[in-house]
């Protein structure tokens, strides 16, 4: 029915993070240029301290809701589909609803990393499909700036932080409804998982592997070696994904990925074959938005009028686990 986000407002350029790191950092003074240049992230915003997920997760659902002309009151199911959360127990989604004022839906949160979104996008469409909710709204509020560690020692640790660095704040959200019309909406996706690489992207405090480290609360990714995932994993499974709807690639008005690098967006088209103007690109200005950055892209390009009704798209996503998934959808 409608999508919506909430940016905050403060804008931090990579050359105000490579000054930060290289105050911060004892031995190690940060490259100018380098961020921009390895991962095309011009930009990211930042929330002000005391911000939390479900702030902004509540903003941005609130914005949906309002582009629809619908009551919080009138939504069913309420999904918080993030990487980050306000607190271990109860769900953020709890909160959420709180915010929002959406008392009479029910709510849950579903946790995949990056792949947050997608997956709650799919339970939705479930929901629906089996006639448990009529109205269900996903929404995902990722602040991400409090894991980021300025302190680098070397170039050998800054390949594991370096990740870190393009991370932005963001809140987005998809409002969807039940509906008899055909050829419209979401459509049944795809999505594959191997639990054995895990260890490549990680916040590791937070849970009971390591509850009281506060020095492991930070993000750290081997960049590389999740990419490589990424590209192996995702055209193969694009493909199958339209092969089953009977769609041919260049059917497809607009992919709206995950973003995490110029470089990985770029391998992902070349690989099938995609118009690189026809991918739908915030990393620059906004950067890495984990879980929000694809319902973002989505939210932004239908502000702008991006898309007319009847087109075909592409949500498509790797995430840290590692995750990937593909979901069709008619606008």
């Amino acid at each position: 029915m409608s999508t919506g986000h909430a940016i905050p407002d403060g804008v931090i350029s990579s050359a105000e993070v490579e000054d930060t790191v290289t105050a911060r950092s004892q031995n190690f003074a940060m490259p100018s240029g380098l961020v921009e240049r390895l991962t095309g992230v011009r930009e990211r915003r930042h929330a002000v301290p005391g911000t939390t997920s479900s702030d902004l997760a509540s903003q941005a659902g609130l914005a949906a809701l309002a582009n629809a002309d619908v009551d919080p009151l009138s939504v069913d199911l309420l999904i918080y589909s993030s990487a980050s959360h306000d607190v271990s127990e109860p769900a953020t989604s709890a909160i959420v609803q709180h915010k929002m004022g959406a008392r009479n839906a029910t709510f849950a949160d579903i946790k995949n990393a990056c792949n947050s979104f997608l997956n709650g996008l799919d339970f939705a469409a479930a929901s629906i499909a089996t006639g448990r909710a009529r109205r269900v709204l996903v929404v995902a509020g990722e602040v991400l700036s409090p894991t980021v560690n300025w302190q680098i020692d070397s170039s050998a640790d800054l390949r594991k932080k370096l990740a870190a660095l393009t991370l932005g704040d963001a809140g987005a959200a998809v409002l969807l409804e039940a509906s008899d019309e055909e050829n419209t909406g979401l459509l049944p996706g795809r999505f594959v998982s191997d639990g054995s690489q895990w260890e490549l992207s990680t916040v590791l405090a937070g849970g009971n592997l390591m509850p009281h480290d506060n020095s492991r609360y930070f993000f750290e990714c081997d960049s590389s070696a999740l990419q490589s995932l990424a590209v192996e994993h995702i055209p193969p499974l694009i493909e199958k994904t339209i092969a089953e709807l009977g769609w041919n690639l260049d059917e497809v008005k607009r992919i709206f990925p995950h973003q995490v690098s110029k470089g990985v967006t770029e391998a992902l088209c070349a690989a099938i074959d995609y118009p690189r103007d026809q991918v739908s690109v915030t990393l620059d200005r906004f950067g890495n938005n984990a879980a929000a950055s694809i319902p973002l892209s989505l939210s932004l390009a239908s502000e702008q009028g991006l898309l007319t009704k009847g087109d075909k798209i592409l949500l498509v996503c790797g995430a840290a686990g590692f995750t990937a998934g593909v979901l069709p959808v008619i606008w």
